[in-house]
């Protein structure tokens, strides 16, 4: 691997992040203190509806992204690649304006058919920059789409900042800001690929014939996220049929917090790949291991971060202050999900074993949503709901970790274990003892699980000092 250019790709996609993570924070704490609860629900549905928008292009991008992983700029097929980029606007294009018209003459209502109108001219305008993001992944300059996510980031807090101080308490505004920061990221990747739209147009049978064999590459990997994403998507669409616009909104709002930290680990996914694609079997192995034991290891800390977290928000939103007792349930997400997209999504991609990604998180679809309808319709608690997505989460990610690992000939020991009991610890303490106490008790808990595991901790600290030798 090449580690100059890993290390200063994996910082330029956290700078971004980072400020996309500072973005997600700040509008998760602004918007809801000026809009209305209700308001706030619907920017909260656009923002769900619009995290599906990838499902449109049926799996094209994905496609072009795995058939071109690792090769350079100059050496890829331009033409090739822009005449399926048209040709999948085209077709998404179909999609947009069916929804459209499903929005203005359905039941929906003003607000709802408004968001459903947002989401369709979103399609167009976020495939499209993420296309062309992805083939600046596929060819290792991964620092191009960190940049695009710069800009889209900064188009978006302009209007924000100025939509915040004069107190607009519509959510309708914000989502047109929304869809205006997508139109800046599109334009910053097509100057940027101006080599590939210049690059000239195939014919209509040979694109369709090449897009077709990306959509059958791609499409399981699109599908595999998309399951992915529905694991907890399911749950939040049933809660909302469930309870209303006003519950969704406030597990919304918990759920927005964890969402923002995923979009951040999952900037190391998107640096590896390429990376990962170029190395050697053995090169493979020893990052998988060094990666499994670091998150394993230093992810359960973000649990600490609870306390203070609840005591600010608390003090900022008391509206919302049945979020924030759903973050003792999600937090268990950011742990688990992180290592999935890490050390089991990465590497199913890299061993291009998308059709068992693609099983295992079908699996687990099922599974939290039925989980989801009984707590929805049966028992009729919300915590159940989210309880047994968790759950769900959790086993996924045990589950892939240690698949690849035997697949990788390493052993596993019993580590994951001794995660599962971290968080059962940190939830039951939450639940159960007063704060400070449940502070105390988990802290104390870290420290015996980071002892247990000592000769992991230092084994890491060994490599780590080996690499900065």
């Amino acid at each position: 691997m090449n580690a100059r250019s890993l290390i200063g790709n994996t910082f330029v996609a956290f700078l971004s992040q980072g400020l996309a993570l500072g973005m997600s924070v700040l509008s998760s704490l602004l918007i809801p203190k000026v809009m209305g609860v209700q308001e706030f629900g619907y920017w909260q549905l656009f923002l769900f509806y619009a995290s599906y928008v990838g499902f449109f292009h049926l799996g094209l991008n994905d496609g072009v992204y795995l058939i071109n992983g690792g090769t350079p700029r100059d050496a890829i097929d331009k033409r090739g690649i822009i005449s399926q980029y048209w040709l999948g606007l085209a077709f998404q294009a179909v999609f947009a304006v069916a929804l459209i018209a499903a929005a203005l003459l359905g039941p929906f209502g003003e607000q709802r058919g408004f968001v459903i109108c947002a989401t369709a001219v979103y399609i167009l305008l976020q495939n499209s920059a993420l296309y062309l993001g992805y083939v600046f992944q596929a060819m290792n300059e991964t620092r191009l789409f960190s940049y695009s996510i710069i800009v889209e980031r900064f188009a978006f807090l302009v209007p924000l900042v100025w939509l915040l101080a004069t107190g607009v308490d519509d959510c309708r505004p914000y989502v047109v800001a929304y869809n205006f920061s997508s139109v800046c990221q599109l334009a910053f990747c097509m100057w940027h690929a101006r080599d590939f739209l210049a690059a000239g147009l195939e014919g209509l049978p040979t694109v369709t014939r090449e897009a077709l064999a990306s959509v059958r590459v791609g499409i399981k990997l699109m599908f595999a996220n998309l399951a992915s994403q529905l694991i907890l998507g399911a749950a939040r669409a049933l809660i909302d049929a469930a309870w209303g616009i006003e519950v969704f909104g406030k597990l919304s709002f918990a759920i927005s917090m964890v969402t923002a930290f995923l979009m951040f680990v999952q900037q190391v996914s998107m640096v590896l790949f390429p990376e990962l694609r170029q190395s050697d079997a053995g090169q493979v192995q020893r990052f998988f291991a060094a990666v499994r034991d670091v998150m394993s290891l230093a992810f359960p800390a973000v649990y600490l971060l609870y306390y203070p977290a609840v005591w600010l928000l608390g003090l900022w939103l008391p509206d919302y202050a049945e979020s924030l007792v759903f973050f003792a349930f999600l937090l268990p997400v950011c742990v688990f999900d992180s290592k999935m997209d890490v050390c089991g999504t990465t590497f199913f991609k890299v061993r291009r074993e998308e059709g068992r990604l693609l099983a295992i998180n079908l699996v687990c679809i099922t599974v939290s949503t039925a989980v989801s309808y009984v707590g929805a319709y049966l028992v009729g608690n919300v915590f159940v709901v989210i309880g047994g997505v968790v759950a769900t989460l959790v086993a996924r990610s045990v589950y892939s970790e240690r698949l690849i690992a035997r697949e990788l000939d390493l052993a596993d020991g019993w580590i994951w274990a001794g995660e599962i009991v971290i968080t059962a610890l940190f939830i039951g303490s939450v639940v159960t003892l007063p704060m400070a106490a449940s502070l105390i008790v988990y802290a104390v808990g870290y420290a015996i699980f980071l002892w247990a595991f000592r000769r992991r901790v230092a084994s890491l600290m060994t490599w780590f000092r080996r690499r900065g030798a």
